[in-house]
């Protein structure tokens, strides 16, 4: 499978496809090879950020195929660890004994990152979702390269550094039948302009239950980020 190098060539692909992938196709399970709790690193967005998003995914709201993530699903992964099991069969699997050392190593690692600030882009698409673009500056892939020379016991994915793309997923498809709408609706967001700015402030690293269903989330650890003050005094 290939993946979008920027969000300009996501959109691209997107524009140029003539069929999606769908919740609960054979390359998702494909993916998760039977498994059900993952591991990630991830931001939630804050209360205006929420709002843009609620005004999207009503944009969005009755066409053919698209089904709305429910809002307390919306946020950034910043980096997959791989998938929590008993047993070592997959290279990106976690063994439960190694968590408390994932999460220890990924405390110091945050301990030393300051709060950034990052904005809600553009509406945009991949093959599988709906999704509204994240810019940053850069600094979510920053982390995303941090976590994985800090902590060797993550898994390493296709769509990490420099194919890593921050985004908020909004919705899943069902079927391709509202693809044209779908499209054009798009593109009329897209020309709106993005969305507001919000601070990151904190990460947060999660067990995601999968299902076919949106997955639920359990908090293993949250890691606060050294306020702009902080970052600058001497240590």
């Amino acid at each position: 499978m290939e993946f979008a190098s920027s969000f300009d060539d996501a959109w691209a692909r997107f524009q140029a496809s003539d069929s999606l992938q769908l919740a609960g196709d054979t390359s998702w399970w494909d993916w998760t090879r039977g498994r059900a709790q993952f591991l990630t690193f991830l931001v939630r967005p804050d209360d205006d950020a929420r709002a843009h998003l609620a005004r999207v995914v009503e944009r969005l709201a009755g066409i053919p195929g698209v089904e709305p993530y429910p809002d307390w699903y919306w946020h950034i992964t910043v980096k997959g660890a791989g998938f929590q099991v008993i047993k070592r069969t997959h290279e990106d699997d976690v063994l439960r004994q190694d968590v408390p050392r994932i999460a220890g190593k990924a405390r110091a690692l945050f301990a030393r990152e300051a709060t950034f600030e990052a904005q809600l882009g553009l509406a945009n698409a991949f093959a599988s979702v709906v999704f509204v673009e994240v810019w940053d500056g850069g600094r979510m892939r920053e982390l995303n390269a941090r976590l994985l020379a800090e902590v060797p016991e993550i898994a390493r994915y296709p769509i990490d550094g420099e194919g890593y793309l921050p985004h908020i997923s909004i919705a899943r498809f069902t079927s391709s039948e509202g693809l044209a709408e779908l499209k054009s609706t798009l593109e009329a967001l897209r020309a709106e302009g993005p969305g507001p700015s919000f601070s990151v402030r904190r990460i947060e690293f999660v067990k995601v239950w999968l299902s076919e269903e949106p997955p639920e989330f359990d908090e293993v650890a949250a890691y606060p980020l050294l306020d702009a003050a902080s970052a600058r005094s001497p240590r």
